[in-house]
């Protein structure tokens, strides 16, 4: 438990600090740097990673450490431009012009609402490492069953070792034989194989605990920014502080916030959607204060290289914004305004061009639009209930959760009497969206489906985004609540007190709560987050026969010819042996590929096969069924469309060219024999 707490610290000093730095350097106050400074320094580390990788520096902290430098290089010049006659023309400071009197926010609002941040992550990273320590089979070391966790686990150790952070090479880790091109958003990876050598972890403790560690911050985060952003129609700076304080804490109480996505590992998702409400509100703010367009533009930015999904947010947020209030109420004029926005969304668009380039690039074989994962009985009133209020698929069983679906629906209700028109609106259409994943809403399916294509019309990931917004509202239901008892107390029993020193008081009392119904909500909690840590795929036996296999001579000079449907790629990041296939799939197999797979059980008996042996270096061969899904199990038919195991007889008859050398439960190794290696 030692590590992952340490491995929490880490990661929020690493995740905040430089953004915040960059931020408040380019001109944001301190509150809002530190606010943005997670979606900022992932910015950062998607631009450096990339440019890196182009004039073939390593990423490494050192490097990393650099790149800060630079940047905060650039970022004074950003500031000293803003400074000029012209910049201070083209972007005055808010209170030259008629733009807005407002007073910002201070230390009494950054200490309330760091302070519910602080309790909504606290709940947060125990709820998913404590129950990990104390039940996996493998503590800390427990791989997930789930098809992604390997990919991000393979990706942290191979950052790591290669020093290759950019999201535009990450075939080359998929697909060791072609090295064939492969686009993924690659931020979240980055920064967190800058973590090894400062924690000591290894990869798969590493992604045990980062992964968690990273939500623990940026889902509060992210409810804060938009319980802020909602109360701030009605409230002042320090009241709406209070409001988003109470609403991150909140957060950790919501079961797919973020325990579904930490069980089902769509966790760089789940960090770009959590954080695109901080860049949203942030984008917000240029019209009225313009000089903010340049560290808006980056944390949009870092948002999207940590994950697409996360800009379709933040586009539906202000989209609905602009519709709804921002036409109506203008800061400096709508022309002046609709200029700040799009000047915004140009420099976006330039420091996303690799995302761009690369999500085109991979579209042929990613597609994301259409998938299906519809229920046949859920009927149209079920499945807009679900959407609503926590109820799709994984969390059934949980559902429904009567105090958090009280407060949301009371949050509601405070949203159309703070006039806040924009933030319902992105409720409803998300609520639309997710239960269109569930259920066909006839005509509106397919521009539903055209939203939700981008999160794969996944229930639990659009859940997520309608957890954010609920959480949200029910935040500044009870904070709304919180701030009258604190007026009540105050006129009534303590009338010579001052009125912020009550409602600091109220707020403390109120996270106390808040973290007792952690307490309560904890079994449940934990039950979701570590759901898939059993031994289903990956378990014990497969763990000692890949450290068994580290220990073999020749093992990590050679290629290991594994089953990708088996999972067993995850002998990379739990030993740093190289398996044939690094994950479950892969881009451009290659001829030599298929016909090493499919004709396992000719070694030693085809000469063309015994030359791939050669060729490619294999010295073992690994087995470990049962194989993923169900179609990949069985004997093969493809003339009737059934994949088959191709491993299945291999199992039964084994092959003239290889020997057992290992077997354990349902894990066998096989060594190439000699004769084989040697071509007689």
């Amino acid at each position: 438990m030692m590590l992952g707490a340490w491995v929490v610290v880490v990661t929020a000093l690493v995740l905040i600090v430089p953004g915040a730095l960059v931020g408040r350097r380019m001109s944001l106050p301190w509150p809002v740097a530190l606010a943005a400074g997670p979606p900022i320094t992932f910015g950062l580390v998607s631009i450096a990673t990339v440019l890196y990788s182009a004039v073939g520096f390593e990423w490494n902290p050192v490097s990393a450490l650099v790149a800060l430098v630079i940047a905060l290089a650039v970022a004074w010049g950003y500031s000293a431009l803003l400074a000029t006659r012209l910049g201070r023309r083209l972007a005055p400071v808010p209170g030259s012009t008629a733009g807005s009197d407002d007073r910002p926010a201070g230390h009494t609002a950054m200490l309330r609402a760091g302070a519910g941040v602080f309790v909504g992550g606290a709940i947060i990273a125990l709820t998913c490492i404590r129950p990990l320590v104390n039940t996996g089979f493998a503590g800390l070391n427990t791989p997930s069953q789930v098809w992604d966790s390997l990919w991000h686990a393979s990706s942290l150790r191979w950052i790591h070792e290669t020093g290759i952070g950019s999201g535009l090479r990450m075939g080359e880790l998929m697909n060791y034989d072609t090295h064939g091109f492969n686009y993924y958003p690659n931020a979240w990876h980055a920064l967190g194989a800058l973590l090894f050598p400062i924690t000591g972890a290894n990869p798969v403790e590493l992604y045990n605990t980062y992964s968690p560690a990273v939500l623990a911050i940026t889902v509060p985060l992210g409810v804060a920014s938009l319980s802020y952003w909602f109360a701030r129609h009605r409230f002042d700076v320090d009241a709406s502080a209070l409001i988003a304080g109470i609403g991150a804490a909140i957060s950790a109480l919501f079961p797919s916030l973020p325990y579904v996505e930490i069980a089902l590992t769509s966790v760089p998702n789940a960090v770009g959607v959590s954080l695109a409400p901080v860049a949203a509100v942030l984008t917000i703010g240029v019209v009225a204060d313009r000089r903010r367009i340049g560290p808006a533009a980056l944390a949009v930015a870092g948002v999207t290289a940590t994950h697409p999904s996360g800009l379709i947010l933040i586009g539906v947020i202000v989209g609905l914004w602009w519709l709804c209030e921002g036409l109506w109420r203008p800061a400096a004029g709508r022309l002046r305004d609709f200029a700040a926005l799009a000047a915004a969304g140009a420099v976006t668009l330039v420091l996303i061009v690799p995302v761009v380039w690369g999500t085109i690039s991979v579209a042929d074989t990613n597609e994301l639009p259409f998938f299906d994962f519809r229920v046949e009985t859920v009927g149209v009133a079920k499945g807009l209930a679900q959407a609503a209020f926590n109820g799709t698929i994984p969390l059934g069983p949980f559902f429904p959760v009567w105090p958090l679906i009280i407060v949301t629906v009371a949050g509601l209700g405070v949203l159309v009497w703070l006039r806040c028109w924009a933030g319902l609106a992105a409720w409803i259409v998300f609520v639309l969206v997710t239960a269109n994943s569930v259920v066909e809403l006839g005509p509106l399916s397919y521009p539903l489906g055209a939203i939700g294509g981008y999160f794969y019309n996944s229930p639990h990931r659009l859940t997520f985004v309608v957890a954010l917004l609920s959480a949200a509202a029910a935040g500044v239901a009870v904070g709304a609540a919180t701030l009258w008892l604190a007026t009540t107390v105050r006129e009534r029993w303590a009338p010579g007190r001052a009125a912020a020193v009550v409602a600091s008081a109220a707020l403390a009392v109120m996270l106390v709560i808040v973290a007792g119904a952690g307490v309560y909500r904890y079994p449940p909690n934990a039950q979701i987050a570590t759901k898939e840590r059993g031994e289903k795929l990956v378990g014990a036996d497969d763990l000692a026969a890949y450290d068994w296999l580290a220990q073999q001579p020749g093992a990590r000079d050679s290629l290991i010819l594994n089953n990708l449907d088996q999972g067993t790629g995850w002998i990379y990041p739990v030993t740093g042996l190289h398996p044939m296939f690094p994950f479950y799939r892969a881009n451009e197999f290659s001829q030599r590929q298929r016909d090493l797979f499919w004709g396992v059980t000719k070694i030693g008996a085809d000469p063309a096969i015994d030359k791939i042996v050669r060729d490619m270096n294999v010295h073992f061969v690994i087995d470990s069924p049962p194989s993923y899904w169900a179609f990949q199990r069985g004997v093969p038919d493809p003339e009737h469309g059934v994949q088959g195991d191709p491993f299945l007889a291999l199992r039964e008859h084994g092959a003239p060219g290889l020997t057992v050398v290992y077997t354990r439960g349902n894990v066998t190794v096989y060594r190439v024999d000699e004769e084989v290696l040697a071509g007689r």
